[in-house]
């Protein structure tokens, strides 16, 4: 007896190992050469304003899906990606004498883009294909994957037929061979161009679809690639998180800072807190100067704690991150370096104005705006601010 039970126990040791061996193999997707770090992975097929989590890359560029289960009735955006099953295969498909279509009013939501998100905004997004060095192309052959919501089970077996003709260039038959069978919940899709069919007529040539086949599949499969796209710049959300983690400047310490002349310009009034238009923040100092005919209207916006003022210095920041000039009916607009910093220039010569914006300190944006200045002498002006006494 105590034979039987050693063998058994070791029947189940190598069983238990046999198990732990297959899922050691088991090969996760992965983006190749990936450089951005650990990102989560978000759909924004149940709403713009209301992104799900599904998953997440790591830093190796490994890709871990977790698809959540939802509750449909706390989603209050209306927005969804959503069709029936019906319109999912479309008109040809139900014409198919031989189709098979169960609940054809199913309703589907359809996640054709997987977003990566970094500090709650969206960065970039990940694309699998079968092709390889290409985000993917629909007029080659290859391979890509849809993820299908069904609010229901619905199945469909169908061919859509469809001649794709342009006057005489060509006359193409189009296949596409449905093969579905969703569950209630997440199901996975692979979309596959098959065929295609060249055409040539002189110099003109080119090429179309001919066989397509849509099908349910259990798991994501082996030969796929995942290409990044990535349009974030890092630098800059690397800036607008460390201004979320500063102390806003105070109204004492604008008040103890507060000069009462610039250059031969004297202060005429002042005001913190003002609301402006398009300076998302009241945490700012607004200062008129005037001598004669020239004025000078200085707003100085401390862009820290809050995430849509880091918004506007960072835009600030890649406005004038390079050299440009725009001609303008009354003058022109430019980004240009102005003693080691980095300004946008506005400049009116019909009326003698001059609007200069610039980031300074890390942390303020400045606009001055000058009557009867040309932008070099109101540039001399704003070099006597003395910001850094600001932060004592």
């Amino acid at each position: 007896m105590k034979t039987l039970t050693t063998i058994l126990t070791l029947v189940v040791f190598f069983l238990c190992q046999s198990v732990v061996a297959q899922n050691e193999k088991t090969i996760l997707p992965k983006i190749e050469d990936y450089p951005k770090g650990e990102l989560e992975i978000k759909i924004k097929s149940f709403g713009e304003n209301n992104p799900i989590t599904i998953g997440k890359v790591l830093a190796d560029g490994t890709i871990y899906f977790d698809w959540p289960e939802l509750d449909l009735a706390e989603i209050k955006d209306n927005n969804y990606f959503t069709t029936s099953i019906k319109h999912f295969i479309g008109s040809n498909a139900c014409k198919d004498p031989n189709a098979i279509i169960t609940k054809e009013d199913a309703i589907l939501v359809e996640t054709k883009y997987l977003f990566l998100f970094k500090y709650g905004q969206a960065v970039g997004s990940i694309i699998p294909s079968t092709q390889k060095g290409q985000q993917h192309n629909t007029s080659e052959i290859g391979s890509t994957l849809k993820w299908i919501y069904s609010y229901e089970e619905t199945n469909v077996n169908a061919i859509g037929k469809v001649k794709l003709e342009w006057e005489d260039l060509y006359s193409i038959d189009q296949t596409t061979e449905y093969n579905l069978n969703f569950k209630k919940g997440w199901n996975l899709v692979s979309h596959s161009l098959e065929e295609i069919e060249k055409w040539q007529k002189g110099e003109e040539k080119g090429s179309q679809p001919k066989r397509i086949t849509v099908k349910s599949i259990d798991e994501i499969p082996t030969d796929m690639h995942w290409h990044l796209r990535y349009w974030a710049n890092d630098e800059l959300i690397e800036m607008e998180q460390k201004l979320l983690t500063e102390t806003p400047i105070t109204k004492k310490q604008y008040e103890n800072w507060l000069p009462k002349k610039l250059g031969d310009l004297k202060r005429t009034e002042y005001e913190i807190g003002k609301e402006i238009e398009r300076l998302p923040t009241p945490n700012n100092i607004n200062i008129l100067f005037q001598k004669g005919s020239k004025t000078l209207d200085l707003t100085i916006v401390d862009c820290v704690a809050s995430k849509e003022a880091g918004s506007t210095y960072t835009l600030m920041q890649d406005m004038a991150s390079r050299d440009w000039r725009d001609k303008t009916d009354t003058g022109y607009a430019s980004a240009l370096e102005m003693d080691g910093n980095r300004v946008v220039v506005d400049y009116n010569e019909v009326e003698s104005k001059s609007m200069l914006t610039y980031n300074t300190m890390d942390r303020f944006t400045i606009k001055a705006e000058a009557k009867n200045m040309e932008p070099e002498e109101l540039w001399k002006l704003l070099k006597n601010l003395e910001l850094e006494k600001l932060l004592k």
